[in-house]
């Protein structure tokens, strides 16, 4: 009885039941990409590059741990323990003689330490060479070639601190031969080089070429110690097991032979960390690892949002997500705010859950719209439509901006930092979000005026014939109030985080 009033109403209002079967197609399939992005975030894959040919690597803790004891209890103590840990931005180096702890280990053929930092090409206009599909240009010591591992193709090693050997990609893009001259901005001043060698990486399993993410310049050893601006300090130690070395076993002593505070580090200090198999990629790009974060926050703030609107089109929908959950990762990426290096994960996970949800969704739209109907007045209905329409409207309309706003202001902590440096104040930054915010603001309200009585003047002709429509000041005026209210807070929070951290770290962060 139930099913065949269903279809008789489906048969009748075809047009409202198109339209919200296009919705929940719609929402299922927003749902899909979100939870691909999800995924993506918690089980992507960073793949090695640098540390290709090294099958354990040894790196600082990235993260700074808190824990914190709660005593509880009358008379009986109760003892409460957490633990924290969130992500540095900047990279956390080991001390030097950590190699000779590792080189001590049975099983070990060769602890090689690794120096990574800045090294960008400059032209003989002065300005930065680019870099070819993202690329990112680093320095590192030649002794440091055998991780991944790099061959000299042409030339020599670099043996002197005016010596420098480029990879095989730089060297066909920028037209580079041994003899060659090249000035390298790093960490000092720019200074020139003479390129000795052209070196290539050895293919892997998955690389049959160049690498794809980065661009190596390799300097002698004295060189790339004092480009690397940390004395006594490395940024990672690739361990190159003796032959026949069972990894696992080998992983387990060498983490034994670390246990406790590092060399030179005062007791509870970071320790370090050994990583293999994937786990060695977030200690060669640091962005991919902390993009995980990024990329859970904006698949769950996305998704979190359609999950109200779902219902029974969840398997169309779901179809057209996966393709749509690519492009909105190939956008991430090309946006810069996820690195390349954070490979896609695609399952039928997520199309499961956005059926699920979707069908959930409607159900309790269902509900909790049928249970209102049956409740409300005939002669408030139109009047309460209204209402709760222009309810929605505004919700919807202020998330938008705020996290618009938001996002727009955590992208630019390094502009900031720069300001401050540059002799700027913390309350001269904020006025200038503040003077941003309004600025903004007063274009999009006058804009937004503009369509609104547009459309307005072409409703009110087509349902009174008055092409002057009924526009209450002090309405308008509060819209117009709420949404500067909202932007200014918008901007003032995540502008107010943004400036507590130091200017000198933030400027010099560049990993």
């Amino acid at each position: 009885m139930m099913l065949s009033y269903a279809l008789q109403s489906v048969r009748d209002r075809k047009g409202e039941f198109l339209g919200a079967f296009v919705a929940l197609m719609c929402a299922a399939a927003l749902i899909t990409a979100c939870g691909a992005l999800l995924e993506t975030g918690l089980r992507g894959a960073i793949a090695t590059e640098r540390y290709a040919a090294s099958p354990l690597v040894v790196s600082a803790d990235q993260n700074v741990h808190k824990t914190t004891v709660k005593h509880k209890g009358n008379g009986k103590t109760k003892t409460k323990t957490k633990h924290k840990a969130k992500p540095m931005a900047e990279r956390a180096w080991l001390p030097a003689p950590t190699v000779r702890r590792v080189s001590a280990v049975e099983g070990v053929r060769a602890a090689v330490p690794e120096l990574t930092f800045p090294a960008r090409p400059v032209g003989p206009d002065g300005r930065f060479l680019p870099a070819a599909d993202g690329r990112t240009y680093y320095g590192h010591s030649w002794a440091s070639a055998a991780l991944t591992p790099f061959t000299l193709t042409r030339g020599d090693a670099p043996k002197a601190a005016t010596d420098l050997v480029v990879d095989r990609e730089f060297a066909a893009r920028a037209d580079l031969a041994p003899g060659d001259r090249l000035t390298v901005q790093s960490t000092g001043s720019p200074r020139t080089y003479r390129i000795t060698g052209i070196a290539a990486p050895e293919p892997a399993a998955d690389r049959s070429g160049d690498l794809r993410h980065q661009t190596s310049l390799f300097f002698s050893t004295a060189e790339a110690e004092r480009l690397a601006v940390h004395p006594g300090q490395v940024t990672a130690i690739g361990v190159l097991p003796e032959n026949g070395t069972d990894i696992a076993q080998l992983k387990k002593d060498v983490t034994q032979a670390l246990a406790g505070s590092l060399d030179g580090t005062p007791a509870g200090a970071r320790t370090a960390l050994v990583s293999s198999g994937d786990d060695r990629g977030p200690v060669e790009f640091l962005d991919a690892a902390g993009a995980r974060i990024k990329l859970v926050s904006m698949g769950g703030a996305i998704g979190g949002t359609s999950l109200l609107v779902g219902a029974s089109a969840g398997l169309v929908g779901s179809l057209v997500g996966l393709p749509l959950g690519a492009w909105l990762h190939g956008r991430f990426v090309e946006l810069g705010a996820v690195p390349a290096t954070l490979e896609r994960t695609a399952s039928v996970f997520p199309m499961f859950a956005a059926i699920g949800a979707t069908l959930l969704g409607a159900w309790a739209a269902a509900r909790i719209s049928g249970r209102r109907i049956a409740r409300i007045r005939p002669a408030e209905a139109m009047a309460e439509a209204a209402v709760d329409a222009m309810g929605l409207v505004l919700a919807f309309t202020a998330i938008a901006v705020v996290n618009t706003l938001a996002m727009s202001v955590s992208e630019r902590i390094r502009e900031f930092a720069m300001l401050r440096l540059a002799g700027a104040t913390r309350r001269q930054v904020l006025r200038m979000l503040r003077t941003e915010a309004l600025t903004v603001l007063l274009i999009g309200a006058f804009l937004g005026t503009g369509i609104a009585l547009a459309v307005l003047t072409a409703f009110s002709v087509g349902m009174t014939g008055n092409a002057a429509p009924a526009v209450q000041p002090l309405v308008y005026a509060t819209v117009v109030c709420a949404a500067g209210l909202l932007a200014l807070v918008a901007t003032a929070l995540p502008g107010r985080a943004a400036l507590k951290a130091r200017p000198v770290e933030v400027a010099m962060a560049t990993q």
